[in-house]
C-alpha cells in the first residue's frame, strides 16, 4: 500500500490457503468438474493421485458440487480482500462478520457447511490436512527471507496513479485486489468490480500485470 499524507491508494493481493485447498481436493480426486470462466487450471507442480478415495458415483457427485463450492469461496475471499466499504461495519463487528462468512464454506474438521453435498464433505474431511500441507510447501518461495515479488510495487504504483488521473479522483478512491493462485500457465480473469483472480505467472509477467491492475482499478472506480 502507498501512503502520502492523508491520501492513499490501496491494492491487496493474497495467496490464500483455503482457495488452494479447494483446488487441491479437485486435482487430487481428479474431479471432472465443469469448466467455467472463474475456474482456474490445475495446480502447478501436480498433486498426488487420491482418485481412489471416492467411488465412481461419489466422485461424480463431488465433481458436480465442486464449482458451487469454489464460487462461494471466491466470493467470500474477494469481499474480504477488497476491504470494507464505507457502509460496512468496523472493529470487532467486522471481525465477527468475516469469521461467519468464512465458516459458511470452510468449517473444518466437521464440514457441516457441506452437508448438502455428502461426497464433497467426505472428500474435505479426508484431504483437508493434506491440502494445507501442500499449500505450505507451495507458498514458501513467496515468504521471507527468500520472498519473490508477486506484483511489482512500481507497476502497482504507476497503475494506481494512472487510474486516479484518468478518473479524476483522489488517490484515496483507488482500490483493488487480486487473488493469486499457484496454478499452471499465465491465466487471469476479472471476478467482480475491483477484484481479479490470477496465476502467479500472470501476476509476475509485466504485460499481464498491467492488464490486471488496469482492470481492477478501473472496474472499482466505475462501479
Amino acid at each position: 500500500m502507498r501512503r502520502a499524507g492523508s491520501e492513499s491508494w490501496r491494492f491487496a493481493h493474497d495467496l490464500d490457503q483455503t482457495l488452494h485447498a479447494l483446488l487441491y481436493i479437485r486435482d487430487a480426486l481428479r474431479l471432472d468438474a465443469e469448466e467455467g470462466w472463474t475456474i482456474p487450471p490445475r495446480l502447478a507442480g501436480g498433486v498426488d493421485d487420491r482418485s481412489g478415495l471416492l467411488g465412481s458415483a461419489a466422485s461424480q457427485q463431488a465433481a458436480s458440487a465442486w464449482p458451487s463450492w469454489w464460487s462461494a469461496a471466491l466470493a467470500e475471499r474477494a469481499k474480504t480482500e477488497l476491504g470494507p466499504g464505507p457502509r460496512d461495519a468496523g472493529g470487532e463487528e467486522r471481525l465477527r462478520e468475516l469469521a461467519d462468512r468464512h465458516h459458511r464454506f470452510a468449517d473444518s474438521p466437521e464440514w457441516s457447511s457441506l452437508a448438502e453435498w455428502p461426497a464433497l464433505q467426505a472428500a474435505a474431511r479426508a484431504l483437508w490436512r493434506e491440502s494445507c500441507q501442500w499449500f505450505s510447501r507451495a507458498r514458501q518461495p513467496y515468504l521471507p527471507p527468500a520472498r519473490r515479488d508477486v506484483f511489482a510495487w512500481e507497476l502497482v504504483r504507476d497503475a494506481a496513479e494512472r487510474a486516479a488521473a484518468d478518473h479524476q479522483v483522489s488517490p484515496g478512491a483507488v482500490n483493488g485486489c487480486a487473488l493469486v493462485l499457484v496454478v499452471e500457465g499465465v491465466w487471469w480473469v476479472p471476478f467482480s468490480p475491483g477484484v481479479a483472480v490470477c496465476s502467479v505467472s500472470a501476476a509476475t509477467s509485466p504485460a499481464t500485470t498491467a492488464a490486471i491492475l488496469a482492470e481492477v482499478f478501473d472496474s472499482h472506480l466505475a462501479a
